[in-house]
């Protein structure tokens, strides 16, 4: 029974939860203004995070100019089926943006924050094109939040918790997705002696909200990998019911940003039962989680310093967990030269709160307007520090700066092109079959892998295709 509860946490990393409405969280008058296509209503800031408390490579620069593939951009299968990564500052397909705006029309006499509002498309990639259950999601979101946020998480109150080294940012991947580490041997004995697990909810959320704040940049990076360490930890000491509180807030309210669940060191028994488990996950499930038990596969996405030994990196051991230990690039896959030495810091100061969220798509605007930037009153300097043009719009810039931008700027090295899958579909009807069980295997590679013939052109490194 408990490897049952077990297994199903595990399962829950892959499904977003629909969570139950706050109907004692009343939502604040509109402000008369527009986000995303949608009415806004105000929001302040979810974290107050003090400068020192900010890690100097929480952004690399090479964020700012990496194109992403088509591959990244959109996740295809075989049997037809598509799932979106990026969604800000890009032009979405004919599919996308119609069910969008039949969405914005839907919601009409109703506001938003307006960082719900810029997951509209996200969420109807959640509810599979089905607007009624999105704007529901939205909600339900909103609510959550309003309660969660009705003041600022305070960095010195959590500085304690993150000290313990359980959860905590230490890289990024090829596509320079940034990888939250869970390690769950060092939840503290206290904690689980009192059931303090909320504390633990407070450390991802407190994540999540850092990840959206210092180190995205929309429609270039919008993802992140979850890393999961079982390591010494017995099936009946696996935190199931806290990591399932954890799992549904994640899939709840930060939908679509994880791209991959990476488990390590999980239980011999364990592994026994996801290998024989039928009718659990979905085909499209199934290919957003490996089961590690060769640090190899890990080498196929990351680079060896953006790793820890224990996982089969370089990364200096850590002791020091917050302000949190991310090293700056190459980020190529398998790079054993470790971190650059000549690489600037602080590039998230580049971008304002409202740049870092990014905008939907919206015909209303010209195309060099929904894809630009916002940038901050420091950008300009950084910018020129990295080797990267001032784009006319820049707080400060002059003709001098404008004139050195050129038609194709300096780009980050984008992840070697992948085979793609044909036969794509707008997110409004899926395919049949999508939801149906798949059965799950250890492979000789050691990765968990579906009993199917298709697989997902941004999965299949990992799944050792």
């Amino acid at each position: 029974d408990e490897a049952q509860k077990v297994c199903r946490c595990i399962v829950q990393m892959n499904k977003a939860s629909t969570a139950s409405s706050l109907d004692t969280t009343a939502f604040p008058p509109p402000d008369g203004g527009e986000a995303n296509g949608f009415a806004t209503i105000p929001e302040g800031p979810s974290i107050d995070v003090e400068d020192k408390y900010v890690a100097e490579f929480s952004l690399p620069q090479e964020a700012l100019s990496f194109q992403p593939t088509e591959d990244v951009l959109i996740c295809k299968f075989k049997n037809g089926d598509t799932e979106r990564k990026i969604y800000n500052n890009v032009k979405l397909r004919d599919a996308e943006f119609d069910n969008l705006q039949k969405l914005r029309k839907e919601a009409a006499g109703k506001a938003f924050l307006p960082s719900i509002s810029v997951m509209g498309a996200r969420y109807l990639n959640q509810s599979r094109g089905d607007r009624e259950k999105a704007l529901k999601a939205m909600l339900d979101s909103q609510k959550w939040k309003l309660n969660y946020f009705s003041s600022p998480m305070n960095t010195a109150k959590l500085a304690e918790d993150l000290s313990t080294g359980m959860t905590y940012f230490i890289g990024r991947d090829r596509c320079l997705r940034p990888t939250l580490m869970f390690r769950g041997n060092r939840i503290p004995a206290q904690w689980h002696k009192d059931k303090q697990y909320d504390r633990m909810t407070d450390m991802f959320i407190f994540c999540m909200e850092y990840f959206l704040r210092y180190m995205i940049v929309p429609g270039r990076v919008e993802g992140m990998n979850i890393l999961v360490d079982l390591k010494g930890l017995s099936i009946g000491q696996i935190p199931v019911t806290p990591l399932e509180k954890v799992y549904k807030t994640v899939g709840s309210h930060y939908c679509g940003r994880t791209f991959k669940f990476y488990v390590v060191n999980m239980p011999w028994t364990l592994k026994v039962l996801i290998g024989i488990a039928k009718g659990i996950i979905s085909e499209r499930q199934a290919m957003k989680m490996a089961i590690i038990n060769n640090y190899d596969e890990l080498h196929k996405e990351f680079a060896l310093h953006q790793l820890e030994p224990d996982m089969g990196g370089t990364h200096p051991p850590v002791t020091t967990f917050f302000p949190f230990p991310l090293l700056p690039g190459p980020f190529n896959a398998g790079h054993k030269g470790g971190p650059s030495l000549d690489k600037v810091p602080n590039v998230h100061r580049t971008l304002t709160a409202l740049g870092v969220r990014g905008r939907l798509w919206e015909t209303s605007k010209s195309p060099e307007d929904n894809t630009k930037l916002e940038y901050s009153e420091e950008a300009k300097e950084i910018l020129k520090k990295c080797g990267l043009p001032v784009p006319a719009h820049c707080p400060g810039a002059d003709a001098d700066d404008t004139a050195a931008v050129v038609e194709n700027p300096p780009q980050a090295e984008a992840p070697k092109p992948e085979p793609m899958q044909e036969n794509t579909n707008g997110i409004e009807i899926s395919p049949e079959g999508d939801d149906k069980p798949v059965d799950v295997v250890e492979t000789d590679d050691k990765v968990v892998k579906p009993k199917s013939f298709f697989s997902c052109a941004c999965c299949s490194r990992t799944s050792g295709k």
